[in-house]
């Protein structure tokens, strides 16, 4: 019988996907180094590599973003339902394929220090080519889309008269992601070259893994 990852010793599954995440935002921060120098993307960058693939326990965020969709479902409308949206099903598609490599880890006695021919190996295992592309794109859209949302006026301004009063209602760390994460999308005012490079690199990365 197979076990699942709720079967095994939780700090065993805790030390392997922090060990994942921590490989994954390495390679990544490696990737986009050289759009991170650029002025007009430093601050996005930074959000990207240190509050999105950081190699952090970010249950807290994943479980209020979907809290405030369900709240809020009925008031938001168009771009941000969509893009509210988009981040909620890449928030849960990221997890569902590292907990899939951290089955395989534990299968395949792989230790918890990673490297390139370890990352291959347990990437290429799970033989799910198409779900990778479609994380791809997925990641792609869900910036252009959030970038959308972070230009509209309105959104900036409710952000700031809610940021406060969010910390008493207990969504603080919530809130607070929320805002850093639309002041760096705010600051660039063209994403095309920002998810342009996303989609072209990661596109690449996942041919060259899965050797095609």
């Amino acid at each position: 019988m197979i076990m699942s990852l709720a079967d095994k010793p939780d700090d065993q599954v805790s030390r392997l996907k922090q060990s994942l995440q921590k490989y994954q935002a390495e390679r990544i921060r490696e990737t986009y180094a050289d759009i991170e120098e650029m002025p007009q993307y430093k601050k996005l960058a930074h959000f990207f590599f240190d509050e999105i693939y950081g190699p952090r326990d970010f249950g807290f965020r994943d479980e209020s973003i979907k809290s405030l969709h369900h709240k809020l479902s009925g008031f938001l409308k168009g771009e941000m339902i969509n893009a509210v949206g988009k981040v909620i099903e890449l928030n849960e598609l990221s997890d569902e394929v590292d907990n899939r490599m951290v089955d395989k880890m534990i299968e395949l006695k792989i230790q918890p220090e990673l490297n390139d021919e370890k990352y291959k190996k347990i990437y290429q295992s799970l033989d799910n080519y198409d779900q990778r592309v479609h994380q791809v794109n997925l990641l792609a859209d869900s910036v252009k889309a959030v970038h959308h949302v972070s230009q509209m006026r309105l959104i900036g301004l409710s952000l700031k008269i809610v940021h406060r009063a969010a910390h008493f209602a207990g969504f603080g760390k919530i809130m607070d992601f929320l805002y850093d994460g639309y002041e760096a999308f705010h600051a660039v005012k063209d994403i095309d070259f920002f998810a342009g490079k996303i989609l072209e690199r990661e596109l690449k990365i996942n041919n060259r893994l899965f050797d095609k």
